[in-house]
């Protein structure tokens, strides 16, 4: 299931929790495009749980989205911060995504904003919460 939602004005959750559908797909794409049109950046909290099988061309698409709106992201976003919580992509194996990892991968190094990593939903917002105006990746 994919799901979006703005818990706070200066925050947008998206949330992966197990299966993912070509509806969810389409969800998460357009709540991409959504998050294009907000009118001041926003933190982005992305929490991942449950068995995670989404789409390769959904993942393909999300990618050029990012690489296509990469000089104008600051705009509308101005950090990310992922929640893990047991997700696996179905090899039995959970990910162990600690900060260092999740705060260094090609993705969070292609963003012009911190990435950063929180092991709950309400550390993610006690996080998001303590955001600093002006934070560099």
């Amino acid at each position: 299931m994919f799901r979006s939602s703005m818990p706070k004005p200066d925050i947008v959750l998206f949330e992966m929790i197990d299966q993912q559908s070509d509806a969810d797909g389409q969800a998460y794409l357009d709540a991409l495009a959504d998050l294009a049109g907000q009118p001041a950046p926003v933190i982005l909290i992305f929490r991942i749980s449950g068995l995670i099988n989404q789409d390769h061309e959904i993942r393909k698409q999300a990618a050029v989205w990012f690489k296509q709106n990469r000089d104008r992201l600051t705009e509308f976003a101005k950090g990310f911060i992922r929640v893990d919580e047991g997700h696996h992509h179905g090899d039995e194996q959970g990910h162990d995504d600690h900060a260092e990892h999740v705060e260094n991968t090609n993705f969070a190094r292609m963003l012009p904003f911190p990435v950063k990593h929180a092991p709950s939903l309400d550390a993610a917002f006690d996080m998001a919460r303590e955001w600093p105006l002006n934070a560099t990746p």
